[in-house]
């Protein structure tokens, strides 16, 4: 772009209102900024999107993000909250990022240079420590999911004032039994990660009550070991009910 890093690039007015003595690129011009859609085995969703869009026009993730975007936002405000607000770890909303790291999503970077894409996990990475100076997630890409796999999402809001814990959960099912089952989980003091140990002792598994409940207690001790060992038997049980819920989704969604 011509004005190069004296440009100012704005996701949303607001943000264009808080730019000072610089020059003002609306976002809301980058081609796909607030649209949903698909392209052969690829859907694109543009961050000016809303939850309400998304719930409408969403195709190929076998139900997780309708799954997250319910847990997360009632009908009342869908059509107001962004996908954007999604991405930012400041956000209510930011637990939408743990589904898309549950999908393997890549994330589109913008500034008035240049663009680049990051997958899932090291835009959270960036987004958590300091993203260079004048970019913002563009919009949000993802490879269908083949109808075998099978998926689900579980929320908690301790609500006063604390950082929620959500966990989502994808896998394929043989007579109940996980097939590569990938567990993801975003607790109130870390960023979406996956749970591998968690995901391990879940593979092979019949999905009753008993296994259910040794992979939320792994996941949870993952969580807690990434966390500096801290020994927080609520952030744990948050963590373990989470991963068990989302796990009992999956076989809902069959």
């Amino acid at each position: 772009m011509r004005h190069g890093k004296k440009a100012f690039v704005a996701p949303d007015p607001e943000a264009a209102r808080q730019a000072t003595q610089r020059v003002v690129i609306d976002a809301g011009g980058i081609d796909g900024f607030a649209r949903v859609r698909a392209a052969g085995r690829t859907v694109s969703i543009g961050v000016g999107a809303t939850f309400g869009q998304v719930l409408r026009d969403i195709d190929g993730e076998n139900g997780l993000l309708k799954q997250a975007i319910s847990m997360m936002a009632n009908p009342l405000v869908r059509n107001r909250v962004t996908v954007l607000e999604g991405l930012n770890p400041e956000s209510h909303y930011f637990d939408l990022s743990t589904a898309c790291l549950a999908l393997e999503a890549r994330i589109q970077l913008q500034s008035t240079t240049r663009r680049r894409r990051l997958a899932m996990a090291e835009y959270l990475e960036e987004a958590a420590g300091d993203m260079k100076p004048g970019e913002f997630p563009a919009a949000v890409a993802f490879d269908k999911l083949t109808p075998e796999w099978k998926v689900g999402f579980f929320r908690i809001n301790p609500g006063a004032s604390k950082n929620t814990v959500s966990a989502a959960v994808r896998t394929r099912l043989r007579r109940n039994v996980a097939v590569g089952p990938r567990i993801f989980v975003s607790s109130s003091t870390l960023i979406p990660l996956f749970a591998p140990a968690a995901s391990r002792t879940l593979a092979g598994r019949l999905l009753t009550d008993n296994n259910i409940k040794d992979a939320a207690e792994r996941a949870a001790g993952e969580v807690m070991e990434l966390s500096g060992g801290r020994d927080d038997a609520y952030e744990s049980s948050l963590i373990q009910v989470a991963v068990a819920r989302a796990i009992r989704r999956v076989t809902e969604s069959r």
